[in-house]
């Protein structure tokens, strides 16, 4: 921080923000009275909050462009290599391997989703303590090798073996970079980018089919190896840069930082922005930490959020489409790859839209609302199953508005947490991990591979729906009234 009285600080601030144009006197009333004189519309559509300096500006800029690049091209590594077992799958693995008469598909799935419950909470502690611009990188590096020796599989425990290692490196992906988000943004700038990096994951699910579409065309048999074999060794290749670039570029926090595109006004500017929203980092990592965490409202209602929106089992929807089209026998291997990624596009188009609504009227719960009308809307259909072949490949692409949730949910965590970063950061590992946990049954037993397409025996849509009711309810009303009511309990019992 800067060696300046607070009251020169805090002069100097503010005739930063008037951009040389008006009076410091003039600025400070603006930045109090500017929501009068500013039309709706304009509002809606500015980037920054009204009033921010030049300077600020630039340094938000220098923020989304670092933060987020790495971020978005991390993530889309992670669900590039997350998905990619299913695109195989159906992409010859299944009858050169003489799977497909048990459920192999499903326990791939089973011990991805093992390794990544026991490897989050775990790494989002560790990044309490080890710089993110080291950490981050050095678990892509760490899952993108075990994922290149994926081509050399032949039996089934194999993938069980190199799933569950990819798992538990991948789990440091989704709340460690949520965890930086929270550490830079304001809570009217967390919604917006939360929903901007998850989105990139959409666009990993998305190339994932269009990478192995190609290379099923162009790749078969070259070097004497499958299409799909040559789809995991294009997916380590995508990963070196960017792990590269993460190691030289990502910033780590704004209390750690050595990024060398920030100046000195920008450090202490960036670290000024949390400290005025009351989160300024408090707390250490020690035995009491677990006390406040367990203790606290944040953990447990964020977990249940998260296990409703695992159930619904939509994070798996593309496998599902994609298994549905190639029961049809009427589609092409390229088709069976390309069409589940329209549900990619549904999703990136939810992100977006929910995103940028929840910052501007500052409540997510509305949003979790109509977005889960929706989706119950959807997962009717599916459970009603008898209906024309096009109102099902409907329903299918607009599952793709579930993804909206996981922006939506991170950026709460992040806004409500205040500084307490160990709170924060095991929360949003802890989310990620118990909704996984929950869903390893329902996916084995309410979507095996074997009762695909349908699920009729094991009522697979039906409990879906039943968790997206749940979901819905819980995000769209539940979770503010118990920030409204419970925080007072959960102090007294930590104070205790």
């Amino acid at each position: 921080m800067s060696n300046l009285p607070v009251e020169k600080q805090v002069h100097e601030f503010t005739a930063d923000r008037d951009d040389g144009h008006e009076s410091d006197k003039a600025a400070t009333n603006t930045s109090t009275s500017i929501a009068p004189s500013i039309s709706k519309s304009r509002r809606w559509l500015h980037w920054h909050e009204p009033g921010t300096s030049k300077q600020e500006k630039r340094l938000i800029l220098k923020l989304d462009w670092f933060i987020l690049s790495y971020g978005c091209l991390c993530f889309f590594n992670k669900y590039l290599d997350q998905t990619n077992i299913s695109n195989a799958y159906v992409s010859g693995m299944e009858e050169e391997l003489g799977f497909g008469k048990g459920n192999e598909l499903s326990w791939m799935n089973t011990y991805f989703n093992v390794g990544y419950i026991l490897g989050g909470p775990v790494s989002n502690l560790i990044i309490t303590i080890v710089a993110p611009r080291i950490w981050l990188p050095t678990c892509m590096s760490a899952w993108s090798l075990f994922v290149l020796f994926l081509y050399k599989c032949n039996t089934a425990p194999q993938f069980y073996a190199l799933r569950f290692c990819i798992g538990f490196f991948e789990s440091a992906a989704f709340p460690g970079i949520n965890y930086v988000l929270g550490s830079w943004y304001k809570k009217s700038e967390l919604a917006t980018r939360s929903s901007l990096f998850v989105i990139s994951g959409v666009l990993g699910q998305m190339f994932s089919g269009y990478l192995q579409s190609a290379l099923f065309t162009g790749m078969e048999g070259k070097g004497g190896l499958s299409a799909w074999r040559w789809l995991f060794i294009f997916d380590f290749i995508l990963a070196v840069p960017i792990a590269l670039y993460g190691f030289i570029f990502f910033p780590d926090t704004p209390y750690t930082t050595k990024a060398f595109y920030l100046n000195e006004w920008e450090r202490n500017r960036a670290r000024e922005r949390i400290d005025e929203e009351g989160r300024t980092p408090v707390g250490k990592m020690d035995v009491s930490a677990f006390k406040r965490i367990f203790l606290s409202w944040q953990l447990w209602t964020f977990s249940i959020a998260y296990s409703l929106w695992t159930l619904t089992c939509g994070s798996y929807v593309m496998q599902f489409f994609a298994l549905w089209l190639k029961a049809q026998k009427t589609y092409s291997v390229p088709q069976i790859n390309n069409l589940p990624t329209v549900i990619g596009a549904i999703n990136f188009f939810f992100m977006v839209s929910t995103g940028f609504i929840a910052d501007k009227i500052g409540n997510r719960g509305p949003v979790c609302l109509g977005v889960g009308t929706l989706l119950t809307f959807v997962y009717i259909i599916l459970t009603v199953w008898d209906v024309p072949s096009g109102l099902k490949m409907a329903a299918y692409f607009l599952v793709g508005c579930y993804g909206c949730y996981t922006p939506l949910l991170a950026g709460w965590i992040n806004s409500v947490c205040g500084g307490d970063e160990q709170l924060r950061a095991f929360t949003l590992a802890f989310m990620a991990s118990v909704g996984q946990a929950v869903v390893i049954p329902m996916q084995q037993y309410q979507f095996p591979s074997s009762a695909a397409p349908a699920y009729a025996k094991t009522h697979g849509y039906g409990s879906a729906l039943a968790f997206v009711v749940c979901l819905t309810l819980w995000t769209g009303f539940g979770i503010n009234f118990i920030e409204k009511r419970a925080p007072r309990w959960f102090k007294s019992q930590v104070a205790a």
